[in-house]
């Protein structure tokens, strides 16, 4: 895909290419599996792909106990994540559709390096860290993180069972606001 120099940038900051990014060198990784969903499914898009499987893993996470099945799954999802974010497939518009804005790519890449780190690690006893993680990246994804004001994390608030009672997204001022997506939990008693 060839991105004109008065398209929107790809990276998602809403500037034209040739004010933007047009200078850097960017790698694209092209994805076979992407390529594959795309020829089943015309209407496919990262963005859609990613969110569905998020929200699915959230759902079964709210009403099943851990399995190794569903370790597996998230294993999966946070694998599938951090490779498809280190190839650039997910920036906001891609060869395939729509995929994530800048924020909501710190975002999913947190998400991942957390479920990743917790279930290698053994991190993970129980569903309370799990389970809000999941429950706010489904809905914060769902209705997108705007990028006019500077958003660098959130603060979950979850009960002492690890039910998400509330989130706060954490918005101002950070000298480099690509250094991640800072995920503080709370417990309400």
């Amino acid at each position: 895909m060839k991105i004109g120099r008065n398209d929107p940038c790809f990276c998602g900051s809403g500037k034209k290419y040739k004010k933007c990014c047009i200078d850097k060198e960017i790698a694209f990784v092209d994805s076979s599996k992407f390529a594959d969903l795309k020829k089943a499914d015309p209407a496919f898009a990262p963005r859609s792909f990613y969110i569905t499987r998020i929200d699915a893993l959230n759902e079964r996470l709210q009403h099943e106990a851990r399995s190794e099945a569903l370790d597996t799954e998230l294993m999966e999802l946070a694998g599938d994540l951090l490779d498809d974010l280190d190839g650039a497939r997910l920036h906001a518009f891609t060869r395939y559709g729509e995929g994530f804005l800048p924020t909501e790519r710190r975002l999913l890449q947190a998400l991942a390096n957390r479920v990743w780190s917790g279930l290698v690690f053994g991190e993970f006893q129980d569903q309370e860290i799990l389970r809000p993680l999941l429950a706010f990246a489904a809905s914060a994804l769902a209705e997108g993180i705007s990028e006019e004001s500077r958003v660098f994390g959130a603060v979950l608030t979850t009960d002492e069972n690890g039910n998400l009672l509330r989130s706060e997204l954490t918005r101002g001022e950070r000298v480099d606001q690509s250094e991640g997506f800072e995920l503080d939990f709370q417990v309400e008693a």
